[in-house]
């Protein structure tokens, strides 16, 4: 049994499709039964455990070949490296406790660092928790989500220009789906190993934000331009994105680190390298179909 949390999110629903598209026994860990239904007429069993409570997160892990865990976003608390340490805790706790016979933990590029990199640091706190475990655990370090440009769709759709807090706009840097993390999340998963893994997760290509402006073009059929958003605008930006001031601060450190070169993958001998195959003009046109 393959069991994976945060089944209603864009990477654990992704997670689970990708297991039971390869036949495999699927158990998703729900917070409401908003979406149980759906998931057991796809063949998948359906339990309900919220991350604060280490008893029905041991229950949920009952029988388990093994764990997808990850950390949901946390943009409106007051100080998301608690909340992240808290959970990673209770984490390894129910795994511990439920005999789990391994684990694959979504994390980021950038998480090698442990200053510098803003909200990605709470990855860097549970590879750090979850580096404790004796079974086998496998770091799947995912490049920026190519998701996060959803959130500027309709702005290209209806005025012709792409807001990017990446600069320069020229600069190609890894960038990666939720169906490629889904895809690399169920290999892993389903594969045999043991000890620690690092695995850094390309999308099929880097892309700068020229690029995804031109992406969004050809999508709309019409003339899209990447734009910077001054630093001076980033606060209040992200503000009305109903961040808390402090997950403000924590994501415009990770812009910088993205933009001055600190985040970057880690690479090296001991890390395992995979990319995704999703075009991005794929990724794009669902974009702008949620945006519809």
């Amino acid at each position: 049994m393959y069991i994976v949390f945060g089944a209603t999110g864009q990477t654990g629903s992704a997670v689970a499709d990708a297991l039971l598209e390869k036949n495999q026994l699927v158990r998703v860990v729900l917070r409401s039964d908003k979406t149980a239904a759906a998931w057991r007429a796809r063949g998948a069993d359906v339990t309900f455990a919220d991350l604060s409570d280490l008893e029905a997160m041991t229950h949920a892990m009952r029988n388990a070949d093994a764990v997808y865990a990850m950390n949901p976003p946390a943009y409106k608390v007051a100080n998301m490296f608690a909340v992240a340490r808290g959970i990673g805790e209770r984490y390894v706790a129910a795994i511990k406790n439920s005999g789990v016979q391994k684990v694959v933990l979504l994390s980021s590029i950038g998480s090698q660092h442990a200053s510098g990199t803003g909200n990605i640091f709470t990855t860097h706190i549970l590879e750090t928790i979850f580096g404790d475990l004796e079974v086998p655990v496998a770091f799947l370090r995912a490049s920026a989500f190519l998701e996060n440009w959803g959130s500027v769709a309709k702005v290209a759709a209806e005025q012709g220009i792409l807001p990017s807090f990446y600069t320069p706009l020229e600069r190609k840097i890894p960038m990666v789906c939720a169906a490629d993390i889904g895809w690399a999340v169920a290999q892993a998963m389903t594969a045999d190993w043991t000890g620690k893994r690092i695995i850094e997760l390309y999308g099929a290509a880097d892309y700068s934000p020229n690029d995804i402006a031109t992406a969004f073009a050809a999508a709309l059929g019409r003339d899209v331009q990447a734009v910077a958003v001054p630093e001076s605008e980033w606060q209040a930006t992200m503000s009305g994105f109903g961040f808390s001031p402090e997950a403000v601060n924590s994501y415009s450190e990770m812009m910088r680190g993205f933009n001055s070169g600190h985040i970057v993958f880690e690479g090296g001998s001991h890390v395992q390298t995979v990319r995704g195959q999703t075009l991005l003009s794929d990724v794009v046109s669902k974009l702008i179909e949620a945006q519809a």
